[in-house]
Protein backbone atom coordinates (compact mmCIF):
# COMPACT_ATOMS: atom_id res chain seq x y z
CA UNK A 1 0.00 0.00 0.00
CA UNK A 2 1.49 3.50 -0.74
CA UNK A 3 0.29 6.65 0.78
CA UNK A 4 0.38 9.45 -1.08
CA UNK A 5 0.27 13.87 -0.39
CA UNK A 6 -0.61 15.57 -3.20
CA UNK A 7 0.04 19.67 -2.92
CA UNK A 8 -1.84 21.08 -6.14
CA UNK A 9 -2.07 24.60 -6.92
CA UNK A 10 -3.12 26.21 -9.88
CA UNK A 11 -3.35 30.06 -10.07
CA UNK A 12 -4.27 32.34 -13.01
CA UNK A 13 -3.36 35.92 -13.34
CA UNK A 14 -5.12 38.50 -15.21
CA UNK A 15 -3.44 42.03 -16.38
CA UNK A 16 -7.21 43.14 -15.23
CA UNK A 17 -10.05 42.38 -12.49
CA UNK A 18 -12.02 40.25 -13.54
CA UNK A 19 -15.44 38.35 -13.25
CA UNK A 20 -16.22 34.73 -12.68
CA UNK A 21 -18.51 32.10 -13.99
CA UNK A 22 -18.92 29.17 -11.87
CA UNK A 23 -16.14 27.13 -12.02
CA UNK A 24 -15.76 22.77 -12.12
CA UNK A 25 -12.46 21.26 -10.43
CA UNK A 26 -12.09 17.54 -12.15
CA UNK A 27 -9.26 17.34 -8.97
CA UNK A 28 -11.00 15.06 -6.84
CA UNK A 29 -9.72 11.13 -7.65
CA UNK A 30 -11.65 8.53 -8.92
CA UNK A 31 -11.94 5.94 -6.24
CA UNK A 32 -12.13 2.29 -7.07
CA UNK A 33 -10.59 -1.02 -5.58
CA UNK A 34 -7.27 0.28 -6.15
CA UNK A 35 -7.68 4.34 -4.97
CA UNK A 36 -9.17 5.69 -1.60
CA UNK A 37 -9.30 9.38 -1.01
CA UNK A 38 -8.50 9.92 2.84
CA UNK A 39 -9.12 13.31 2.74
CA UNK A 40 -9.44 16.64 0.10
CA UNK A 41 -8.97 20.14 0.87
CA UNK A 42 -9.43 23.14 -1.17
CA UNK A 43 -8.57 26.80 -0.25
CA UNK A 44 -9.92 28.89 -3.32
CA UNK A 45 -8.38 32.94 -4.27
CA UNK A 46 -10.64 34.68 -3.49
CA UNK A 47 -13.22 32.91 -1.13
CA UNK A 48 -16.12 31.33 -3.00
CA UNK A 49 -19.16 28.74 -2.53
CA UNK A 50 -18.45 24.98 -3.36
CA UNK A 51 -20.40 22.09 -3.62
CA UNK A 52 -19.99 18.29 -5.36
CA UNK A 53 -21.61 17.06 -7.83
CA UNK A 54 -21.70 13.75 -10.15
CA UNK A 55 -21.39 14.20 -13.75
CA UNK A 56 -22.87 12.26 -16.36
CA UNK A 57 -19.17 10.48 -16.49
CA UNK A 58 -19.24 9.61 -13.00
CA UNK A 59 -16.93 12.25 -11.91
CA UNK A 60 -16.79 13.55 -8.85
CA UNK A 61 -16.92 17.65 -9.64
CA UNK A 62 -16.41 20.26 -7.15
CA UNK A 63 -18.34 23.55 -8.43
CA UNK A 64 -16.83 26.76 -7.03
CA UNK A 65 -18.97 30.00 -7.07
CA UNK A 66 -17.65 33.66 -6.45
CA UNK A 67 -20.76 35.69 -7.40
CA UNK A 68 -19.63 39.05 -8.30
CA UNK A 69 -16.57 39.35 -6.89
CA UNK A 70 -14.12 41.09 -8.98
CA UNK A 71 -10.08 40.33 -8.41
CA UNK A 72 -7.15 40.21 -10.71
CA UNK A 73 -5.85 36.68 -9.01
CA UNK A 74 -7.68 33.15 -9.21
CA UNK A 75 -6.15 30.16 -7.45
CA UNK A 76 -6.72 27.02 -6.42
CA UNK A 77 -5.04 25.17 -3.98
CA UNK A 78 -5.58 21.67 -3.35
CA UNK A 79 -4.50 19.54 -0.57
CA UNK A 80 -4.96 15.59 -1.19
CA UNK A 81 -3.82 12.33 0.80
CA UNK A 82 -5.05 9.09 -1.19
CA UNK A 83 -4.22 4.86 -0.60
CA UNK A 84 -2.95 3.22 -3.36
CA UNK A 85 -3.29 -0.54 -3.37
CA UNK A 86 -0.22 -1.87 -4.98
CA UNK A 87 -1.67 -3.82 -8.74
CA UNK A 88 -0.36 -6.00 -11.35
CA UNK A 89 -1.81 -4.28 -14.92
CA UNK A 90 -1.13 -6.93 -16.56
CA UNK A 91 -3.41 -9.22 -14.02
CA UNK A 92 -6.94 -9.95 -15.67
CA UNK A 93 -8.26 -12.55 -18.51
CA UNK A 94 -10.03 -11.44 -21.34
CA UNK A 95 -13.20 -12.75 -22.76
CA UNK A 96 -13.08 -15.22 -25.23
CA UNK A 97 -14.02 -12.89 -27.58
CA UNK A 98 -11.64 -10.25 -27.01
CA UNK A 99 -8.19 -12.07 -27.58
CA UNK A 100 -7.48 -10.65 -30.47
CA UNK A 101 -7.43 -8.33 -33.01
CA UNK A 102 -9.22 -7.86 -34.96
CA UNK A 103 -11.98 -6.93 -32.45
CA UNK A 104 -15.53 -6.85 -32.45
CA UNK A 105 -17.84 -6.00 -29.03
CA UNK A 106 -20.86 -8.07 -28.46
CA UNK A 107 -24.64 -6.02 -29.26
CA UNK A 108 -24.54 -4.82 -25.80
CA UNK A 109 -21.37 -3.75 -25.29
CA UNK A 110 -21.55 -1.69 -28.37
CA UNK A 111 -24.66 0.14 -27.29
CA UNK A 112 -23.51 1.06 -24.05
CA UNK A 113 -19.77 1.80 -25.30
CA UNK A 114 -20.89 4.44 -28.23
CA UNK A 115 -20.24 7.37 -26.91
CA UNK A 116 -16.73 6.23 -27.17
CA UNK A 117 -16.57 4.67 -30.51
CA UNK A 118 -15.85 6.50 -33.48
CA UNK A 119 -14.84 4.45 -36.79
CA UNK A 120 -15.32 7.23 -39.05
CA UNK A 121 -12.49 9.37 -39.05
CA UNK A 122 -12.86 12.89 -37.53
CA UNK A 123 -11.86 16.04 -38.54
CA UNK A 124 -8.20 16.67 -37.69
CA UNK A 125 -7.48 12.79 -37.70
CA UNK A 126 -7.59 11.69 -41.33
CA UNK A 127 -4.24 10.44 -41.53
CA UNK A 128 -3.55 8.82 -37.91
CA UNK A 129 -4.52 5.34 -39.80
CA UNK A 130 -1.62 5.58 -42.59
CA UNK A 131 0.95 6.91 -40.43
CA UNK A 132 -0.55 3.74 -37.75
CA UNK A 133 0.25 1.23 -41.08
CA UNK A 134 3.60 2.65 -41.13
CA UNK A 135 4.44 2.11 -37.38
CA UNK A 136 3.08 -1.53 -36.47
CA UNK A 137 4.69 -4.03 -37.81
CA UNK A 138 1.84 -6.40 -37.94
CA UNK A 139 -1.82 -4.22 -38.16
CA UNK A 140 -4.08 -6.32 -40.03
CA UNK A 141 -4.16 -8.97 -37.50
CA UNK A 142 -2.64 -10.12 -33.90
CA UNK A 143 -3.91 -13.13 -31.61
CA UNK A 144 -3.30 -10.72 -28.62
CA UNK A 145 -4.79 -7.70 -28.51
CA UNK A 146 -2.73 -6.58 -25.40
CA UNK A 147 0.56 -7.40 -26.60
CA UNK A 148 -0.98 -5.27 -30.07
CA UNK A 149 -2.04 -2.36 -28.27
CA UNK A 150 1.12 -2.04 -26.02
CA UNK A 151 2.82 -2.05 -29.37
CA UNK A 152 0.86 0.96 -30.67
CA UNK A 153 1.62 2.54 -27.41
CA UNK A 154 5.13 1.92 -27.80
CA UNK A 155 5.30 3.29 -31.09
CA UNK A 156 3.44 6.88 -30.03
CA UNK A 157 6.15 7.36 -27.63
CA UNK A 158 9.27 6.44 -29.40
CA UNK A 159 8.16 8.46 -32.74
CA UNK A 160 6.35 11.70 -30.98
CA UNK A 161 8.56 13.63 -28.72
CA UNK A 162 7.39 15.04 -25.66
CA UNK A 163 7.11 19.20 -25.47
CA UNK A 164 5.26 20.68 -22.62
CA UNK A 165 2.20 22.94 -23.16
CA UNK A 166 0.76 24.72 -20.33
CA UNK A 167 -1.49 26.74 -22.70
CA UNK A 168 -5.13 25.92 -23.39
CA UNK A 169 -6.24 23.39 -26.37
CA UNK A 170 -5.14 20.30 -27.79
CA UNK A 171 -3.41 19.69 -31.25
CA UNK A 172 -5.23 17.35 -33.48
CA UNK A 173 -3.95 14.18 -34.07
CA UNK A 174 -3.04 15.30 -37.92
CA UNK A 175 -0.99 18.31 -36.16
CA UNK A 176 0.62 16.52 -33.75
CA UNK A 177 2.07 13.84 -36.39
CA UNK A 178 2.89 16.70 -38.94
CA UNK A 179 5.27 18.54 -35.75
CA UNK A 180 6.22 15.04 -34.42
CA UNK A 181 5.85 16.33 -31.06
CA UNK A 182 3.13 16.88 -28.42
CA UNK A 183 1.94 17.34 -24.59
CA UNK A 184 0.53 14.20 -22.71
CA UNK A 185 -3.14 15.44 -23.95
CA UNK A 186 -1.94 15.68 -27.61
CA UNK A 187 -0.45 11.71 -27.33
CA UNK A 188 -3.38 10.62 -25.80
CA UNK A 189 -6.05 12.46 -28.33
CA UNK A 190 -3.77 10.99 -31.14
CA UNK A 191 -3.69 6.95 -29.72
CA UNK A 192 -7.78 7.19 -28.91
CA UNK A 193 -7.84 8.43 -32.80
CA UNK A 194 -6.15 5.63 -33.52
CA UNK A 195 -8.06 2.79 -31.72
CA UNK A 196 -11.36 4.26 -32.31
CA UNK A 197 -10.61 4.21 -36.08
CA UNK A 198 -9.97 0.26 -35.70
CA UNK A 199 -13.38 -0.02 -33.84
CA UNK A 200 -11.82 -0.02 -30.26
CA UNK A 201 -13.86 2.22 -27.42
CA UNK A 202 -11.76 4.64 -26.04
CA UNK A 203 -12.00 7.70 -23.76
CA UNK A 204 -9.81 10.51 -22.55
CA UNK A 205 -8.45 10.06 -18.99
CA UNK A 206 -6.97 13.61 -16.91
CA UNK A 207 -5.00 12.90 -13.46
CA UNK A 208 -2.01 12.64 -11.38
CA UNK A 209 0.95 10.04 -11.93
CA UNK A 210 3.30 9.36 -9.24
CA UNK A 211 6.53 9.04 -10.52
CA UNK A 212 8.33 8.21 -7.02
CA UNK A 213 12.05 9.13 -7.12
CA UNK A 214 14.89 6.62 -8.05
CA UNK A 215 18.33 6.48 -6.73
CA UNK A 216 20.75 8.92 -4.46
CA UNK A 217 20.25 11.67 -7.25
CA UNK A 218 16.37 11.58 -7.13
CA UNK A 219 16.32 11.08 -10.98
CA UNK A 220 12.54 10.56 -11.81
CA UNK A 221 12.15 6.86 -13.34
CA UNK A 222 10.04 6.83 -16.23
CA UNK A 223 7.03 10.03 -16.05
CA UNK A 224 8.22 12.36 -19.05
CA UNK A 225 5.19 15.17 -17.73
CA UNK A 226 6.45 15.27 -14.25
CA UNK A 227 6.16 18.55 -12.31
CA UNK A 228 2.42 18.65 -13.96
CA UNK A 229 -1.25 16.95 -14.65
CA UNK A 230 -0.83 14.18 -16.75
CA UNK A 231 -3.42 12.74 -19.58
CA UNK A 232 -3.43 9.01 -20.81
CA UNK A 233 -6.56 7.20 -22.20
CA UNK A 234 -8.41 4.23 -21.55
CA UNK A 235 -9.42 1.52 -23.89
CA UNK A 236 -12.38 -0.78 -22.91
CA UNK A 237 -11.06 -4.77 -23.42
CA UNK A 238 -14.07 -7.42 -22.10
CA UNK A 239 -13.66 -9.14 -19.47
CA UNK A 240 -10.92 -6.64 -18.37
CA UNK A 241 -12.95 -3.60 -18.46
CA UNK A 242 -11.06 -0.22 -18.93
CA UNK A 243 -7.44 -0.45 -19.31
CA UNK A 244 -5.45 2.36 -19.32
CA UNK A 245 -2.45 3.21 -21.77
CA UNK A 246 0.33 6.19 -20.98
CA UNK A 247 1.88 6.98 -25.07
CA UNK A 248 3.48 9.83 -23.58
CA UNK A 249 5.54 7.24 -21.08
CA UNK A 250 5.26 3.83 -23.54
CA UNK A 251 4.03 1.83 -20.30
CA UNK A 252 0.60 0.50 -19.35
CA UNK A 253 -1.28 2.52 -16.23
CA UNK A 254 -0.65 0.93 -12.85
CA UNK A 255 -1.43 1.74 -9.37
CA UNK A 256 0.65 4.90 -9.61
CA UNK A 257 -1.42 6.45 -12.08
CA UNK A 258 -4.68 8.45 -10.14
CA UNK A 259 -7.51 9.67 -12.58
CA UNK A 260 -9.44 12.21 -11.68
CA UNK A 261 -11.85 12.97 -14.79
CA UNK A 262 -12.76 10.60 -18.11
CA UNK A 263 -14.24 11.95 -20.74
CA UNK A 264 -15.12 10.77 -24.60
CA UNK A 265 -14.22 14.24 -25.18
CA UNK A 266 -10.66 15.76 -23.45
CA UNK A 267 -12.18 19.41 -23.66
CA UNK A 268 -14.48 17.67 -21.25
CA UNK A 269 -11.69 16.23 -18.76
CA UNK A 270 -10.30 19.63 -18.30
CA UNK A 271 -8.92 20.37 -14.75
CA UNK A 272 -9.97 23.35 -14.21
CA UNK A 273 -13.39 24.41 -16.77
CA UNK A 274 -14.80 28.33 -16.01
CA UNK A 275 -15.00 31.77 -17.65
CA UNK A 276 -14.38 35.28 -16.52
CA UNK A 277 -16.37 38.55 -17.37
CA UNK A 278 -14.92 41.42 -19.02
CA UNK A 279 -15.82 44.50 -21.52
CA UNK A 280 -12.46 43.58 -23.17
CA UNK A 281 -10.07 40.64 -23.71
CA UNK A 282 -7.96 40.43 -20.81
CA UNK A 283 -4.38 38.71 -21.00
CA UNK A 284 -3.95 36.25 -18.57
CA UNK A 285 -0.69 33.97 -17.24
CA UNK A 286 -1.36 30.47 -15.26
CA UNK A 287 1.05 28.87 -12.77
CA UNK A 288 1.09 25.37 -11.62
CA UNK A 289 2.48 23.77 -8.61
CA UNK A 290 2.50 20.16 -7.97
CA UNK A 291 3.93 18.31 -4.98
CA UNK A 292 3.28 14.44 -4.87
CA UNK A 293 5.22 12.61 -1.66
CA UNK A 294 5.19 9.31 0.20
CA UNK A 295 3.39 9.49 3.77
CA UNK A 296 3.27 7.41 6.60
Amino acid sequence: MTHLAIHHTTRYRYEQAVTFSPHQLFLYPRESQVIRADSFEIETQPEANTRWVRDCFENIVLRVDYGLTKTDLLEFKATIHVRLRDTNPFDFILDTHALGYPMRYLPHETQALSPYLCPTPQPGASKVLDWFYTAVKNPNQSDNIVSFLAEINQAVFEKIAYQRRDEEGIQTPDETLAKGSGSCRDMAVLMIAIARQLGLAARFVSGYLYDPPGGEDGERIFNRAHGSMHAWLEIYLPGAGWKGFDPTNGILANHFFIPTAVAGNPAQANPVQGRYYHDVQVPSHMEIELKMEEIT
